[in-house]
């Protein structure tokens, strides 16, 4: 991140899709109780407004918007954590792609971090906290047994969640799609603008959020992504749930959603740090997606002898980490020359067959 790139239960249960063939009679039971547990744990009279697949569950912190799909699928669940694009949207709208497609095979959970999507909103936002918060929720839907999927900063979450929680449950695999980088360069431009800016800004920011002054820019970046998701989607011929991506990208202008944002982006030299003190994950495997997303901010340094070189160092020092995390764990490395950051809308198929590999080898 500067990322350096300034960077309801309307649940139609009886639409979940069939099965696949599972590895354990614990997995069998698993998915025969999933949407008994969903309609337990989510009430539908007070949530008429959520997408399809959508419920709010409720924990001692908040009310986090999850979206289930595949639930009558065995084996382990995935869940998937959203992380930010280039303007720091981070929200399970990334997954309108990817989570249909992963729904075919397997029980498919998206959780929002509160202050996101339709999870309700908190003064204390951060990914590092997230961990906690997730353990919750999927303690609540009974997921004992998990595959994680962490795009971009949600990498700071997922590891905290197997620090912390890796005996509560059983982690099979985890899949990172361009994690946050934790050695000292890569974390030197994390750190940086506009990271520090918001943490060094945000009391005179909250209040002009409030007033409403910048909704109209928030608006603007929301129409050029939305652009250039259907620019993808032509190019690749990826299949989007288009209502379900409007549907939480329209939430990204409610003010309190703006004021959430800017809270994580505060807090994030601090989530850096904590997750830059773990070590690589090594008792699981551990599967990387290395997208080049970064060349395209090294071809426009062209001219800036001392960014072309800092970027370039990025870049490599990301590719390393990422090929030895997941070497150490018995994982994959997978590199993607020519690809956007935003792996999961544009090319969801790689991000099946990485998820494939981890459960099948």
């Amino acid at each position: 991140m500067r990322l350096v790139i300034n960077i309801v239960l309307v649940f139609t249960l009886t639409h979940t899709l069939a099965g696949c063939q599972g590895p354990s009679r614990h997995s069998d039971a698993v998915a025969m109780n999933a949407s008994k547990q969903i309609s337990d744990v989510c009430s539908t009279a007070e949530q008429p407004d959520l997408p399809k697949y959508s419920c709010l569950v409720t924990s001692g912190e908040g009310q986090f918007h999850v979206r289930a799909m595949g639930l009558n699928n065995r084996g382990p669940a995935v869940v998937l954590l959203a992380g930010p694009n280039y303007n720091f949207h981070s929200d399970s709208a990334w997954f309108a792609a990817l989570q249909p497609l992963l729904a075919k095979q397997y029980r498919v959970y998206s959780v929002d971090r509160l202050g996101n999507a339709f999870s309700s909103s908190s003064d204390d936002l951060s990914y590092r906290r997230f961990a906690d918060d997730l353990a919750q929720v999927m303690q609540q839907l009974k997921e004992p047994q998990l595959a994680v999927v962490a795009f971009a900063s949600a990498s700071i979450s997922a590891r905290w969640f197997y620090e912390l929680h890796g005996e509560q449950f059983d982690i099979e695999a985890m899949l990172y799609i361009d994690p946050d980088i934790p050695l000292a360069h890569s974390l030197s431009l994390y750190q940086g603008y506009p990271a520090d800016w918001y943490r060094d800004n945000l009391a005179a920011l909250l209040p002009h959020l409030a007033a409403g002054n910048w909704t109209e820019r928030t608006k603007d970046k929301l129409d050029v992504e939305y652009q250039q998701i259907k620019q993808w989607a032509n190019e690749y011929g990826t299949a989007v749930d288009w209502r379900y991506l409007e549907q939480v990208m329209q939430q990204r202008l409610l003010i309190s959603h703006q004021q959430a944002r800017a809270r994580e982006i505060a807090a994030y030299i601090s989530d850096l740090d904590s997750y830059a003190r773990l070590p690589m994950i090594t008792a699981i495997p551990v599967s990387v997606i290395d997208s080049d997303f970064e060349q395209k901010d090294i071809t426009a340094a062209a001219d800036d002898a001392e960014l072309l070189a800092a970027l370039q160092k990025w870049q490599q020092e990301g590719s390393a980490w990422s090929a030895e995390q997941a070497s150490v764990s018995n994982g994959q490395y997978i590199p993607l020359s020519e690809s956007d950051h935003m792996v999961p809308l544009q090319q969801p198929q790689v991000i099946q067959q990485a998820l494939e590999w981890l459960l099948h080898q």
